[in-house]
């Protein structure tokens, strides 16, 4: 898993930095966590609930995550952040 170094934090993710990040490096269970990284074409963003990425089957190495949420709705409000931060999507 590598971490953006324009990472976006939802609200109640911002105020738990250090102990979410230090279990995603871990790769330790966060209940509550989602991380938001690059859907493929015509999706912009996928959220995922990070136990997703414990899973050893799945190659998540070298996903680069975006965002992170601490609940899912924190997640979507990262996300509607995110797409308004966007330039390229701008009128």
């Amino acid at each position: 898993m590598i971490f953006s170094k324009n990472l976006y934090w939802g609200r109640h993710a911002g105020k738990r930095k250090q102990y979410i990040l230090e279990n995603l490096r871990k790769r330790h269970f966060q209940p509550g966590a989602y991380v938001i990284i690059e859907a493929k074409s015509p999706n912009l963003y996928e959220i995922y609930n990070q136990a997703m990425f414990l899973n050893p089957r799945l190659d998540t190495d070298d996903v680069e995550v975006l965002g992170i949420g601490y609940g899912y709705k924190d997640a979507v409000e990262c996300v509607t952040r995110m797409i308004l931060s966007r330039s390229d999507l701008q009128p």
